[in-house]
């Protein structure tokens, strides 16, 4: 009894220094076309209901009882910029301690970015998985939480390993989107020791002479593979390469097999409760999601961002000041997400490290890091640019 007594004593009086106050800003754009995602998925048209805004409500909600216990009372907002503005200045007015979760475009994301860590705010990237960000963007005080491309195409590759799927036929885009992801891809082939039999190029031109060498069965034939792996960002052409290959073949990449970080149809580690709670939880106005519903990435990013900072938090060791950065990137600051293993975030780059899903429409197919792929320090570092690989060693500097 004493015990119990002195321990509820001491939780209090940690409680009572703690900041008081802990505000999350999501910060958008005012000129960024939102209209498509500011639809709730039951059609009603909320400002609330963006994406990335609904998942850290439900964070924020989950973390409810652990920051009354702290003493914390948590708080969050939109800051939407103005970009014919003084971007600093704007960003200047963000409550410290709390952190910014980033849902803008790429170019102003960058831009951004860079401000935030001068002004020493913690920032997270949400939506954008460009593995040269993670090279680029070598700032002590921005996290990516989705995973980079680099992540999601050794998931795949590991898969087809696994599989026996060695012989790959590689279809992509013209646009620089998919130049670049198909770089990514390629140095995933080749670290894991697949072999391209071809690349090819489809265009999305309607013109005549263009229509024949588009057609699936054209671009998939004079060729021996075992799987057909396609690069097609906006997923304009590659919907129709399933079950219009030359050879009978499964698809994989942006089409078919697909590698995600969240999706309704995980039934272990306590991902249906994560999902149940995701559609139970109440959006603007009072609508709730489907049954074959779950997270977006960007969605489930920014909720494993929230949920790393309470845990983080709650994790620390007493004192009235709290660095957050510094608490992020403790390899002891950890996060469940519902996927097998805790997440934490790789001291050289600030990724996330998680395992990545390999998903069909309706299922899950698999979880990887495959269980063959080792790592001398931390199993899920098969996933992505390793630490010797990487140009950006923060934890250096």
């Amino acid at each position: 009894m004493f015990q119990v007594i002195a321990f509820i004593s001491t939780l209090l009086l940690s409680s009572s220094v703690l900041a008081s106050s802990l505000v999350i800003t999501v910060v958008t754009e005012q000129s960024e076309d939102r209209q498509s995602e500011e639809k709730s998925f039951a059609g009603i048209t909320v400002k609330q209901n963006r994406p990335v805004m609904r998942a850290v409500e439900l964070a924020l909600q989950e973390a409810t009882t652990l920051f009354e216990t702290l003493g914390i009372e948590a708080q969050l907002q939109e800051l939407v910029l103005n970009s014919d503005k003084d971007l600093k200045d704007q960003l200047s007015r963000v409550s410290k301690p709390g952190p910014i979760i980033l849902d803008l475009p790429l170019a102003t994301m960058e831009q951004v970015a860079r401000i935030a860590d001068d002004l020493r705010i913690v920032a997270f990237n949400v939506r954008h998985s460009e593995s040269s960000l993670r090279e680029s963007l070598c700032l002590e005080h921005v996290f990516h939480t989705i995973p980079s491309d680099r992540m999601y195409f050794d998931a795949l590759v590991q898969f087809l390993n696994f599989r026996g799927w060695r012989d790959v036929l590689l279809i992509h885009g013209a646009s620089e989107r998919d130049k670049a992801r198909t770089q990514s891809l390629l140095a995933s082939l080749k670290k894991f020791a697949a072999n391209v039999v071809d690349q090819r190029e489809f265009t999305l031109s309607h013109h005549p002479d263009d229509r024949d060498d588009n057609k699936p069965e054209f671009l998939t034939g004079g060729a021996s593979y075992d799987v057909v792996a396609v690069i097609d960002s906006k997923k304009d052409y590659g919907r129709y390469l399933q079950y219009s290959t030359r050879r009978a073949r499964p698809v994989v990449g942006d089409v078919g097999l697909t590698p995600a970080s969240w999706h309704f149809a995980l039934e272990r580690y306590g991902a249906p409760q994560l999902n149940e709670r995701y559609r139970d939880f109440k959006f603007g106005e009072n609508q709730t999601m489907g049954p074959q519903v779950a997270m977006t990435d960007a969605e489930f990013a920014a909720w494993s961002a929230v949920k790393l900072i309470s845990n983080s938090i709650n994790s620390r060791q007493g004192g009235a000041e709290f660095n957050l950065k510094a608490l992020l990137a403790d390899p002891a600051s950890q996060v469940d997400l519902y996927k097998g293993t805790r997440g934490s975030i790789r001291h050289w780059n600030h990724q996330l490290r998680q395992p990545v899903l390999l998903t069909t429409t309706d299922a899950v197919i698999a979880v990887a890091p495959m269980p063959k792929f080792l790592h001398p320090k931390h199993y899920v570092d098969t996933l992505g640019l390793d630490e010797p690989e990487s140009q950006c060693q923060l934890h250096l500097k």
